[in-house]
C-alpha cells in the first residue's frame, strides 16, 4: 500500500503532539524541592532562639532541687523523721547581651532566608545551565558525527573508484572513530549533568530538552551601569546577610561569656525536724578556679576575631564573584559576532564529493570550524552564568 503525505502527516501527528515540550528555568523552579541550607538555616535560627528564651529570664539555668530525708532517734522521745528540702537557683544578672541577641536575630532572619532562597535559586540556575550547554554540546557532537559518517560513505566511494588514494579513506575511517567517541563522551556529559539537576527537583529520570530564555535578557556593555550595580550589589541581600549572621555569632559569644562570668546564686531550704519547721533562704557565690576568668576572656577574643575573619573572608568571595561576573559581560562586548558555521560545512561537504578537495585536506578544516561553534556555546554560556551571578548579588528586596 501507497501513504500519500496527508496519511503520513495523520500517522506522524501523535507523535509530535505526544512529546514533551522543552523545560524551561521557571518550570525546573517550580519543581524545586526545599534545599539542604535551607533547613540548616533554620535549624540554625533555631537554636539561636532556644538559646535567648534560656537567657531570657532571671536564672542562669533552670534551678536545682534535692530532696532529703532520715529518721531521728534518742533514747527518750520515739523515733521520727527528719525532712529537708533545698533549691539553688543559679542567676543571671548580666541580661543586655540576651537582649542584643534577640535583636539582632529579629533582623537578620528575613536576611538570611532570602539569601538562602537566592543561592538556591542562583545554584538551580547553574544546574540548569551545565545541563543546557551538555544537551548543545551533544547535538553538535550528534551532528558532527553524521557528518562524518557521510564524508566516510563518500571517501569509501571514491577509493574504490581510484579517485583518491587507500590512506584518505583510512583518514576519515580514524576520524568517524573519534566523532563517534566525543559524542558518547557528550551524552554521558549531558545524562550527569541531568542528574545533578534532577537532585534539586522533581524531575523525569531521562533526560529532558531544556530551553533558556534568560539570554535574552543579557545586558550589553553599554547598558551597563557600573556604579549602580556597585549600589546595588554593597546594599544587596547577600552581603546584608553576610554581616547580619556576623552580629548573631558575635551577640552569641557575648552571651555565653556573660553566662560563663555569672557567679550569683539563691540558694534556700526547708526542714522539718520533729516539731520544728526551718526555713532559709540566701545567696550564694562560685568562686573562680585559678586563671578561669583570664581563660574566659581569652576564648571570647579568640571567637570574636576568627568570626570577623570569616565574615571578611565570606565578603571578599561575594566581592570576586562581583567583578568576576561584571568582567565577564564587559568582555563579551569585544568578541566579534560568528556566523553559523554550518554553511561552511556544507561548502566542505560539496567540494569532497566534486573531488575538489581531499579528505586530508578538509578534516582539519572540519575541526577548526566545530571548534568555533563549541567556543561559541561556551561564550553564551559563561555570560548567562555572569548575568545570574549579577541579578543574585545585586539583588536587594526582601
Amino acid at each position: 500500500m501507497v501513504l500519500n503525505m496527508k496519511t503520513l502527516i495523520w500517522i506522524a501527528l501523535p507523535c509530535f503532539l505526544g512529546a514533551d515540550p522543552p523545560l524551561t528555568l521557571e518550570d525546573v523552579l517550580s519543581k524545586s524541592r526545599v534545599p539542604i541550607e535551607r533547613l540548616n538555616v533554620y535549624a540554625s535560627l533555631a537554636e539561636v532562639s532556644r538559646q535567648i528564651k534560656d537567657a531570657s529570664g532571671l536564672l542562669r539555668e533552670s534551678p536545682s532541687v534535692s530532696v532529703s530525708a532520715g529518721p531521728r532517734t534518742n533514747s527518750v522521745t520515739p523515733t521520727t523523721t527528719d525532712q529537708t528540702v533545698e533549691i539553688d537557683a543559679p542567676l543571671l544578672l548580666n541580661r543586655r547581651p540576651a537582649r542584643q541577641l534577640a535583636s539582632s536575630l529579629d533582623s537578620a532572619t528575613p536576611l538570611v532566608y532570602t539569601a538562602t532562597d537566592l543561592e538556591n535559586r542562583l545554584s538551580i540556575q547553574k544546574a540548569f545551565l551545565d545541563t543546557w550547554l551538555a544537551e548543545q554540546i551533544e547535538a553538535i557532537r550528534s551532528e558532527d558525527k553524521t557528518q562524518v559518517n557521510n564524508w566516510l560513505e563518500i571517501a569509501r566511494i571514491r577509493s574504490e573508484s581510484g579517485a583518491d588514494p587507500a590512506f584518505q579513506l583510512e583518514l576519515v575511517k580514524g576520524e568517524f572513530v573519534k566523532s563517534h567517541l566525543d559524542w558518547e563522551e557528550a551524552k554521558r556529559a549531558h545524562l550527569q549533568a541531568w542528574n545533578i539537576l534532577k537532585s534539586l527537583a522533581d524531575l523525569p529520570t531521562s533526560p529532558q530538552s531544556l530551553v533558556y530564555n534568560q539570554g535574552k535578557n543579557i545586558v550589553q556593555k553599554g547598558e551597563l551601569r557600573a556604579l549602580e550595580l556597585e549600589s546595588s550589589y554593597q546594599n544587596g541581600v547577600l552581603r546584608r546577610s553576610a554581616i547580619a549572621r556576623q552580629s548573631i555569632e558575635l551577640n552569641q559569644i557575648n552571651l555565653q561569656a556573660a553566662i560563663s562570668n555569672s557567679r550569683w546564686s539563691i540558694s534556700g531550704s526547708h526542714t522539718k525536724e520533729s516539731d520544728d519547721r526551718i526555713t532559709k533562704i540566701g545567696i550564694a557565690y562560685k568562686f573562680p578556679r585559678s586563671g578561669e576568668m583570664s581563660a574566659i576572656k581569652a576564648e571570647q577574643r579568640s571567637r570574636t576575631e576568627v568570626t570577623k575573619r570569616n565574615t571578611e573572608l565570606e565578603l571578599s568571595e561575594l566581592d570576586l564573584r562581583f567583578a568576576s561576573a561584571l568582567q565577564t559581560i564587559e568582555s563579551s562586548a569585544h568578541y566579534p559576532d560568528i556566523p553559523d558555521t554550518t554553511t561552511s560545512i556544507d561548502a566542505l561537504t560539496m567540494r569532497l564529493k566534486e573531488g575538489k578537495d581531499q579528505p586530508s585536506d578538509v578534516i582539519p578544516m572540519r575541526r577548526q570550524f566545530l571548534e568555533i561553534r563549541i567556543a561559541e556555546l561556551l561564550r553564551q554560556y559563561s555570560l548567562y552564568l555572569a548575568y545570574a551571578e549579577l541579578q543574585t548579588l545585586t539583588a536587594g528586596n526582601i
